[in-house]
C-alpha cells in the first residue's frame, strides 16, 4: 500500500492514469478493430454468397487468419520487443504493418469484384432469373444440390408464394406466423442455397480468380498479424502494472470506437444495397482503407513511444512501485506463476471458442437460419458495440474494486446466461419478440465479453517482464487465435450437419465452451490487481503484486 509520497504536489495522493496518453495509443487499435469488425461480418457474406461456399467451407477460410496469427503474433511481438530505433519498439510495425494491410485489402476488394461481376450476369436477387438458371443448367446437379433446387424450383411455382415475395418486397404484404413458417421453409431457405449454388458454380468456371482472392486475403492477414501485437503491447509498455486494467478498457473503448466506426459504414452500405446480391463491397473497402490511414496519420503525429514509455519509467519511480524483478531479472516464471499463466492462456482460448463460434457465424445464422435482414443484423452490432463501450467504465471500476479474477468470473456467468434463450430461438416465432428477445441477449453477452477482455490481457502482462512484454502479448493472441482457428469450422459443421430446427446447437457449444473458461479462471492465483481486500478505493492503486 502506497498513499501520499513525498515531493508530491498537493492534494496528489493516488496514481492516476493518463488519459490523454492512452487516448493517443489507443489510435493504433482504432484501426485494427475497424478492420476486424468488418472482415468478421463481410467476409463470411462474400465467400458464401460471391465464391459460393458451405458454412464449412468459408468455416475453414475464416479460420486462416487466425491460423496465421498462432504463428506470427508471438514473432512480430518478440521482433518488436528486440527493436532499437528513434520511433521506438513498436511504432515501425504500426507504420508499416497498416500501410501493407490497406494496399492488400484493395487489391482484394478488386478481385472479389470482378468475381461479383461474374456471378450476378443473372440477377440473382430475382427469383424468376434463379429459376430460369436451374430450369437450364441444374441437369447436372446432385444429391443434396438437387434436392435444394427441386426445394427450390417448387416453392417458387407456388402462386401464392410468389404473391407473398412481391407484397413483402413492395412492403404490402405481413405475413401472419403460419404463412411466414410456410414461406421461409418452402423458398426462402431453399432459395438462399440455390443462390450459393449458383456462386459455387461460377467459382468453378473461374478458379484463378477464387486463388488471387486467397492469396490478396493472406497478405492482408499477415500484414495485420506485423503489428497488431506491437499496438496491444504499446500499453502495458507506456502504462504503470496497477493501472493496466483501467489504461486496457481506455484501449478497448478506443478499439470499439473504431469497430464502431465500420459497422456504420457497414449499415449505410446496407441501406443503399439493401438486396443481397445489389451492390459489390469494393468501394466499402476503399473507405475502410482510408479511415484506417486517417487513424495512422493520428498515430503518428500524437505519439512519442520512447518518450511515453521514459515518462511511465518516471511515474513508476516516483511513486515508489519500480518493479525490480520486471526490470532486471531474466529468470522464468516461477511454477506457481507459469501454472497461473498457463490458466489464464486457458481461459482466453475457451472463451474464444464459444464466443467465436457464435460471432463468426452470426451474419449467416440471423440471416438464413432466423430470417433476419442484413441491415437488421448491422443494428445488432452497433447496439452491442455502444453497449459494450459504455460498459467499458463500470467494468474498470469493477475490476478496480473486486480484483480482475473475480470480475472475469461475473463476465463469464454473464454471458452463459445471455446465450441460453439463444438456444431455442427459431423463425416460426413472433418476428418483432425474435428480434427484441435476440438484440438484448447479444446486448448483455457483449457486456460479459467486455468485462472478459479488459481483465484477461493485463493478467498476462501482470506476469510478464518489460523485455519480454510484446512477447507476452503475442501468447495471449496465440491462446485467443488458436481458438478461432478451430472454433469457425467447428461452428459450421454443427450449422452444416443439424437440420433447421436443431441450430440452436450452435449456441449449446458456445455455452460449453464459455462454461470450461469459469473453470480455469477459478483456479487461477496469479496476476491479479488485487491481492488482498483493502478497506479504501484509493488503495487499489497503491500495492504492486
Amino acid at each position: 500500500m502506497f498513499g501520499k509520497k513525498k515531493g508530491l504536489a498537493a492534494g496528489e495522493d493516488q496514481m492516476k492514469l493518463d488519459f490523454k496518453r492512452t487516448l493517443f495509443v489507443g489510435f493504433a487499435f482504432m484501426g485494427i478493430m475497424c478492420f476486424w469488425e468488418v472482415y468478421d461480418y463481410i467476409m463470411p457474406l462474400i465467400l458464401q454468397r460471391i465464391f459460393g461456399m458451405s458454412y464449412t467451407e468459408y468455416g475453414v477460410i475464416m479460420a486462416l487468419d487466425n491460423m496465421l496469427a498462432i504463428f506470427l503474433l508471438p514473432l512480430f511481438g518478440h521482433l518488436s520487443d528486440k527493436r532499437n530505433s528513434r520511433m521506438g519498439r513498436r511504432t515501425t510495425f504500426i507504420l508499416w504493418g497498416t500501410i501493407l494491410a490497406v494496399a492488400f485489402m484493395i487489391c482484394m476488394a478488386v478481385v472479389e469484384h470482378v468475381e461479383y461481376g461474374l456471378v450476378t450476369q443473372i440477377d440473382m436477387d430475382d427469383p424468376n432469373a434463379v429459376y430460369d438458371y436451374v430450369v437450364q443448367y441444374g441437369s447436372n446437379w446432385t444429391g443434396d444440390e438437387k434436392a435444394s433446387m427441386d426445394a427450390f424450383v417448387a416453392g417458387w411455382q407456388n402462386a401464392d408464394i410468389q404473391t407473398w415475395f412481391n407484397g413483402l418486397k413492395d412492403g404490402t404484404i405481413e405475413l401472419t406466423s403460419d404463412q411466414n413458417a410456410i414461406y421461409n421453409s418452402n423458398f426462402l431457405t431453399p432459395f438462399y442455397e440455390t443462390q450459393r449454388l449458383i456462386a459455387a458454380q461460377v467459382r468453378g468456371e473461374n478458379v484463378g480468380l477464387l486463388v488471387a482472392f486467397i492469396i490478396m486475403l493472406l497478405a492482408v492477414l499477415v500484414a495485420m498479424a506485423s503489428y497488431r501485437s506491437p499496438a496491444i503491447a504499446l500499453m502495458p509498455d507506456v502504462t504503470p502494472k496497477p493501472l493496466r486494467s483501467q489504461a486496457n478498457a481506455l484501449i478497448t473503448f478506443m478499439g470499439g470506437a473504431g469497430g464502431l466506426i465500420s459497422i456504420i459504414i457497414y449499415t449505410v452500405y446496407n441501406m443503399l444495397a439493401p438486396e443481397r446480391y445489389s451492390a459489390s463491397h469494393i468501394w466499402l473497402f476503399v473507405v475502410l482503407g482510408a479511415i484506417m490511414l486517417i487513424m495512422l496519420i493520428a498515430f503518428m503525429a500524437v505519439v512519442r513511444e520512447n518518450k511515453f514509455v521514459q515518462m511511465r519509467y518516471d511515474e513508476e519511480k516516483r511513486w515508489n512501485v519500480v518493479d525490480e524483478e520486471e526490470v532486471h531479472c531474466n529468470e522464468p516464471l516461477g511454477k506457481e506463476k507459469r501454472l497461473s499463466f498457463f490458466l489464464i492462456l486457458a481461459t482466453v482460448f475457451m472463451w474464444f471458442m464459444g464466443w467465436n463460434a457464435i460471432k463468426s457465424h452470426l451474419t449467416t445464422y440471423a440471416t438464413t437460419i432466423l430470417k433476419f435482414e442484413d441491415s437488421f443484423v448491422s443494428v445488432i452490432n452497433i447496439l452491442t458495440g455502444a453497449g459494450g463501450a459504455i460498459a467499458l467504465l463500470p467494468v474498470a471500476l469493477l475490476a478496480a474494486k473486486f480484483g480482475r479474477k473475480k470480475t472475469i468470473l461475473m463476465g463469464v456467468v454473464i454471458a452463459v446466461c445471455a446465450f441460453i434463450p439463444c438456444i431455442f430461438f427459431n423463425d416460426s416465432m413472433d418476428k418483432i419478440g425474435l428480434m427484441i428477445g435476440f438484440t438484448v441477449c447479444f446486448l448483455v453477452a457483449g457486456f460479459g465479453l467486455v468485462i472478459i477482455n479488459v481483465n484477461t490481457l493485463p493478467m498476462v502482462t501482470e506476469l510478464a517482464k518489460g523485455s519480454n512484454v510484446g512477447q507476452y502479448t503475442g501468447y495471449y493472441y496465440v491462446a485467443s487465435m488458436t481458438a478461432q482457428a478451430i472454433t469457425p469450422i467447428v461452428g459450421g459443421a454443427i450449422l452444416d450437419h443439424t437440420g433447421d430446427d436443431q441450430k440452436g446447437l450452435l449456441f449449446v457449444y458456445g455455452i460449453a465452451c464459455i462454461a470450461v473458461a469459469f473453470v480455469t479462471m477459478f483456479f487461477t492465483k496469479h496476476g491479479d490487481n488485487r491481492p488482498e481486500r483493502k478497506k479504501k478505493v484509493v488503495e487499489y492503486f497503491g500495492e504492486e503484486e
